[in-house]
């Protein structure tokens, strides 16, 4: 694997890049697979590579009265200096008697690659989520423009395995975050 990572990354060599984080994605990985992200050693990673012109995180935020809110603020300040954050409100729908959390970002992130393309020679979409599908036939074939998914691997949708894609896992060693993360 580390052969196939290598010539993926080489890719980016000289390149501008903007990588674009989906929280909802990522925050349900960290908990299935009980490891974080070091964003701050990604950004490095990915700089040794390419030109990081934009490092974009989006996140949905709860409400005040969650008991969640201090610790994604908490996590938001630890990330900051790192990226740049784009909020938007956690939804809280009533289904069938419970309270479902909705959280996602996709729109967001479509919409900002789209509003950057022109300045950037890559796209790296820090998420396993089919639906950035389009998102990667507009980027590639339409905009002759380099895009790479990456996420945790048994987190990766079937459909992004056919794209240029990381997985998270094998970089593990590099970009774990070892302090006690905020948000957990």
């Amino acid at each position: 694997m580390k052969q196939n990572r290598d010539k993926i990354l080489q890719q980016l060599k000289g390149k501008k890049a903007g990588v674009f984080v989906d929280d909802s994605n990522l925050y349900h990985s960290y908990k299935k697979y009980g490891w974080h992200i070091d964003f701050k050693k990604l950004k490095n990673l990915l700089e040794r590579y390419c030109e990081v012109r934009l490092f974009n995180y989006y996140v949905a935020i709860p409400d005040k009265s969650d008991a969640d809110y201090t610790n994604v603020q908490r996590f938001l300040t630890y990330l900051k200096p790192t990226a740049t954050i784009k909020t938007k409100p956690l939804k809280y729908i009533q289904v069938a008697g419970a309270v479902v959390r909705k959280g996602d970002v996709d729109v967001e992130v479509v919409l900002d690659v789209v509003r950057n393309i022109e300045t950037l020679d890559a796209v790296i979409i820090l998420s396993g989520d089919s639906d950035f599908l389009e998102l990667k036939n507009y980027t590639a074939k339409e905009k002759k423009k380099n895009i790479i998914f990456w996420a945790y691997e048994k987190n990766m949708a079937w459909e992004l395995k056919y794209c240029w894609h990381l997985y998270l896992d094998d970089f593990r060693e590099e970009i774990e975050l070892i302090k006690h993360n905020p948000r957990v």
